[in-house]
């Protein structure tokens, strides 16, 4: 599987938090793991498994210390090439518009530190992009089971599985897509957010015949009964709210 143009490689833009979250835990509910051990599994898979070419973007969103540490020194290995640090925790959506203003790839990848992807995943999920370039898609490596239901499927393109709204924590798009579709939201269901506009615009999750990753935790780290509250503190200790309204 090949491209002539230029730039035709993969922007993996991975978002991680380690902090406490709204539920008062420092993991997802239903992980094994801490977010910060999440974070090397999902990091190690990828730069183990990747088999198409991509760059690796993290956005250290108001992460902890050692995990800085951590991500810098992947920095000085190499396996990192862009590496964003936030003082405060501004949400995944915000982190994931962040990767994509830096992102140099045709394609862009969206995902968390809850995932471990399985050898070849990179090429068979982008493998139907390719194949179908006027097809009106994004891909996913995986469906996890709350969206592996009848009400959400649409059928198959060839072997590819089709889905109304798999992969809200692992999306790849093209550039183009994710300009039609517009910037994540600060919201708190973010990705929701999104994902209706990308049906309401008229895109369908393509996704492979079996799942190319594993889901870690069931559940994020944010509580859907609160607001959520995305600041940014300036040096003069003035705060700038970018929460949604």
């Amino acid at each position: 599987m090949s491209e002539s143009q230029e730039n035709n490689h993969v922007s993996i833009i991975v978002c991680h938090y380690s902090k406490v979250d709204d539920f008062g835990e420092n993991r997802a509910r239903g992980a094994e793991h801490t977010r910060s051990e999440m974070l090397k599994m999902t990091l190690d898979s990828i730069v183990e498994t990747v088999d198409y070419p991509a760059e690796l973007i993290v956005v250290d969103n108001g992460g902890g210390d050692d995990d800085t540490d951590y991500l810098v020194d992947m920095v000085r290995e190499g396996k990192i090439n862009t590496l964003i640090r936030n003082k405060e925790n501004m949400n995944f959506g915000w982190a994931w518009n962040q990767g994509a203003k830096l992102a140099t790839g045709k394609y862009l990848l969206f995902t968390c530190n809850d995932l471990v992807f399985s050898p070849k995943w990179l090429s068979k999920t982008i493998k139907p992009l390719i194949e179908y370039p006027d097809r009106k898609l994004i891909a996913s490596p995986i469906c996890t089971p709350d969206k592996d239901k009848e009400k959400f499927h649409r059928g198959k393109l060839d072997d590819y599985r089709l889905n109304a709204l798999a992969g809200s924590n692992c999306m790849l798009m093209t550039r183009q897509t994710y300009e039609d579709v517009g910037e994540f939201s600060t919201n708190r269901i973010a990705g929701t957010h999104w994902h209706f506009q990308m049906k309401k615009l008229g895109y369908t999750v393509v996704l492979p015949p079996e799942n190319m990753a594993s889901h870690l935790g069931e559940r994020g780290g944010t509580n859907y009964m609160i607001d959520l509250k995305v600041q940014k503190t300036l040096l003069d200790n003035s705060v700038v709210d970018f929460s949604c309204k």
